[in-house]
Formats: structure tokens, C-alpha cells, sequence
């Protein structure tokens, strides 16, 4: 996995792209603490949040893959 910051909130996440379609993250952090949208989406009280994506953050990947930043890995099965 690679780090890579959002370009919108500034938060550092690991990622794996291994496909146009599959992309995998792991975050540093609890998302809705660290994260615009998460933030935005969570209930007064609520410990967790379903949010199926940040949109900035999949535009900062976006990005990222297309300016050669992040390179796309091959998933290998043990």
C-alpha cells in the first residue's frame, strides 16, 4: 500500500489500486474524525458511519493513478 493525501481535507490514508474498479484503503484514523464527507454524513451520538466512499478522496486517487503517483499493484494470492 501506498500513502496518499486527500487533496481536499489534507488526511494521509494507505492505498492499493489494483484495477480501474478496485481500489483498496485503509485509513489512519476513525474516517468520520478525520474526513469532510464522513463528518458530514454521521448522526449527532453515532459511533460509526456508512458512507460508501469519500468522493474527494477517490478523486485524489484518481489523480494520483493518472499523474503516475500511484501505481497500480497486481494482487497476488498466497
Amino acid at each position: 500500500m501506498q500513502s496518499l493525501d486527500c487533496h481536499a481535507c489534507g488526511n494521509t490514508v494507505f492505498v492499493a489500486k489494483y484495477s480501474p474498479v478496485h481500489t483498496s484503503i485503509q485509513w489512519t484514523g476513525p474516517a468520520r474524525d478525520t474526513c469532510r464527507e464522513f463528518a458530514a454524513a454521521a448522526r449527532p451520538g453515532e459511533t460509526t458511519t456508512y458512507l460508501p466512499r469519500c468522493g474527494a478522496l477517490h478523486e485524489s486517487v484518481d489523480r494520483a493513478v493518472r499523474d503516475g503517483r500511484l501505481v497500480p499493484s497486481q494482487r497476488v494470492e498466497p
